[in-house]
Order: C-alpha cells, then structure tokens, then sequence
C-alpha cells in the first residue's frame, strides 16, 4: 500500500557530502548527518551549523519556494526563533530538484511531555500564533502565497481520509479507545469557519516545533505549508499538545475564539495526530507511536 509519506528520492550522507562540495566549494565539510525525515523533506545536519532539507517528491519543490519566498520576510516578527534559508541549492546530475540550506536551531522535536511541559508550552505557543496571525497580508502581497488549496478544514472532503487512517491504525492495533475514535467520527458534521483569512503556518504539530533538553520551546521549522487560511488550523496544536483542561489558558493570551473554530482545530488535531499515528507505525518507531497515542487521547476530549 503506498503511504503519502513515501519518498521518490532517497538521500545518504554520502549523496549530499558530494552535492554540497560540488555547489559550494567554499564551505569546509567537517560532519553530515541525517538528522530526520517527514513527509516531504529528508533533512541533514551540515557542520551543525546549517539545516540541509532535500525534497522526498516533487511536490515538495513547492513548498520549499514558499519557505524560499516567505520566512526572509517575517522571520524577526516572532519572539522566538525560526529557520531562515541560507543556501540556495540548485537541480544538478546529481539531484534533480532545488533544495535549501537554513539556519540552525539547537534542539529537537519532542517525543515525550509530561503535563508540567505542556503546560509550559502554552504561553510561548500563544504568543507566537498571536503574532504570527497579526501579521499583515499587505506585507505579504509580493510573495503570491497560495491559498488553502489541500481543503484542510473542508470536514465533508476530510472525513473520508480520517475513516481510511482510523481504520488503519485499528487494524495495526493502535487505537487504545476504538469506541470514542468512533463515536466522534460518527458525529463529525460540517462546520464552517467564519474567522477572516490570514497567515498561517499551515503545518503546526510536534514534529514542526523545536525544543531543549528540558522540552522548553525554542523555535518554529518546516513552514512549506504556510498560506492565506484560516486560524483554526494552527490552532489545531491547542488540542493535541495542550492539556485539555488548560486550553482556556491558552486562549487567555491568544485572544477569544468561538466555538465553531475550537471544534475546527480540534478536528485538524484528531486528523493529524492519527496521519502521524499511522506514520510512526509504519517507520517501527514506537517512541513516536507512544506520543500520538497520548495526544490523540487529549484531543478527543471535548
């Protein structure tokens, strides 16, 4: 069965070494080390000073263009840090797409957060989205970013792609509580988002955040999906990573929203964190597996 996360390139150590040294000849390559993978990039570490990310398909070129185009832009309106290209590497014999080079940000992506962690996460999560969703449009008129082209929050569209993913992570025996998997998809219906367009990240869960050895945040990475969209679909992350019983805190800070959009972003975090269920599954990292479990708990609950 072929998975979206599926690569039509794959990229070692040694590939890259020998690209680098043909495209910048001025850069002194002391270490190259593939430091992780998602859907669309394989990323490697360059002297742990430069993030290397390749496109895994060509759709990927895409999104770094937009990542090309965008994070020179707004990268010092945020409080914390987030990656800002460096390199801009071209197709070549030996790889056949563009790929860039950015700044590094020290850390990792969590895998494990106890309640006291999450809880931290909350008001630099906040005011991050708040700034980032203040951004004005006018700003960005140059750049020509897409609008929500993938239909993210279309639930019509979507429930189908849930019931798919669901019934594969039951079949790989990774839904702890199938009934309430169930039961809410049963009484998904439509809902429609009445909050004005803006910029979003497009693609903000776990894996796209950046934290220290005591899972304190520390940056932003893998913009390629941010577009003109709705905010509900950042403020998916309130539900997967935010204690449920804490989300109000988060809104403290963030700023009102109705309820409408807080079943919205639910909705955007139950999907993801069962894509990423199901991913982890199929890379054997059981680690990963472990987390989606936590957080799929915390998100079905209303």
């Amino acid at each position: 069965m072929s998975n979206i996360w599926d690569p039509a390139i794959v990229m070692n150590e040694g590939l890259v070494k020998e690209i680098v040294k043909e495209q910048f000849p001025g850069i002194t390559i002391k270490e190259i080390k593939k430091i992780g993978e998602g859907f669309d990039n394989t990323v490697f570490s360059l002297n742990n000073e430069i993030l290397l990310r390749f496109p895994r398909r060509k759709i990927a070129v895409k999104i770094l263009n937009v990542e090309k185009n965008l994070l020179p832009v707004i990268h010092n309106q945020f409080e914390m840090n987030t990656t800002v290209p460096v390199l801009d590497g071209k197709p070549s014999k030996l790889f056949p797409w563009p790929f860039l080079g950015y700044s590094y940000i020290l850390g990792k992506p969590p895998i494990r957060l106890n309640r006291e962690e999450r809880i931290a996460l909350i008001e630099p999560l906040a005011i991050f989205l708040k700034q980032l969703h203040s951004i004005d449009l006018i700003e960005l008129a140059k750049i020509k970013l897409p609008y929500d082209e993938l239909r993210r929050l279309d639930i019509n569209f979507r429930k189908p792609q849930l019931e798919k993913y669901v019934q594969q992570a039951i079949r790989n025996k990774l839904i702890v509580d199938e009934q309430k998997i169930n039961h809410y998809i049963e009484n998904l219906v439509e809902i429609q988002s009445e909050t004005s367009l803006i910029l979003v990240h497009g693609d903000l869960h776990f894996k796209n955040i950046i934290v220290n050895e005591q899972n304190k945040l520390k940056g932003i990475i893998d913009w390629g999906d941010a577009h003109i969209g709705k905010c509900e679909l950042d403020l998916s992350i309130v539900y997967s990573l935010i204690p449920f019983d804490q989300r109000e805190s988060f809104y403290a800070i963030y700023g009102k929203v109705s309820e409408a959009s807080k079943k919205l972003a639910q909705f955007k975090a139950i999907f993801t964190t069962i894509v990423l269920l199901v991913y982890a599954h199929d890379q054997n990292d059981y680690t990963l597996v472990n987390f989606c479990q936590e957080n799929l708990r915390n998100a079905l609950i209303e």
